[in-house]
């Protein structure tokens, strides 16, 4: 009869992504996990395999976490164009409130692993694209609406978004400064200003 986990496996995965996320994959270590996660290497090894599967998971948890709770706490009836000002605001304000200076666990994956490692590399696609969908879809109402330039078109204004709020949270980790963050999204948002 197989044995049943005695251990959540949803906290087991947020106490490593924590791990990870503060040290990276390649400087955390199995010892670091036992540790943060309270299981014994056999646990860990027989749930996940072993740590690049348990780092897959982890990661896959946090772009759950990230694609529900990204728009969850946006105000009711803000138009296309508040949307993604508020989304903007909303990352620069997490970038100030996070004083270990973490940034996006995604975005750390990405430039760490994603060139040399096929899995990270498609979970980090699948992250741009779950970002430029949602960009996209409210800059095509924002178009509609006349409330957002159609100089370029959606998909083009989209790429360029999504470029920049990544590398606002990437500016936000090493030079966390609120005022220069501010500027940064108001050049790269006034790309949807109208004609």
């Amino acid at each position: 009869m197989p044995k049943t986990k005695q251990f959540d496996e949803a906290l087991v995965l947020q106490k490593a992504r924590d791990v990870f996320w503060k040290k990276g994959y390649n400087a955390t270590s199995m010892d670091d996990l036992v540790q943060a996660t309270g299981l014994s290497r056999s646990s860990i090894y027989d749930t996940f395999t072993d740590k690049h599967g348990l780092y897959v998971q982890a990661l896959q948890q946090y772009q759950e976490f990230q694609r529900v709770g990204l728009t969850s706490d946006m105000p009711k009836g803000l138009s296309p164009r508040k949307k993604i000002e508020w989304l903007f605001n909303k990352s620069i304000s997490a970038s100030m409130a996070d004083p270990d200076r973490k940034g996006c666990f995604m975005l750390n994956s990405t430039t760490e692993l994603a060139n040399m490692d096929p899995r990270i590399s498609k979970e980090a696609v699948k992250n741009l694209e779950m970002m430029e969908l949602l960009f996209l879809s409210w800059i095509k109402e924002g178009q509609a609406s006349g409330e957002i330039s159609k100089k370029f078109t959606a998909k083009a204004i989209a790429h360029h978004l999504n470029s920049s709020f990544n590398g606002l949270k990437l500016v936000a980790q090493t030079k966390p400064d609120k005022d220069a963050l501010r500027d940064i999204a108001k050049i790269s948002l006034s790309v949807l200003d109208p004609d």
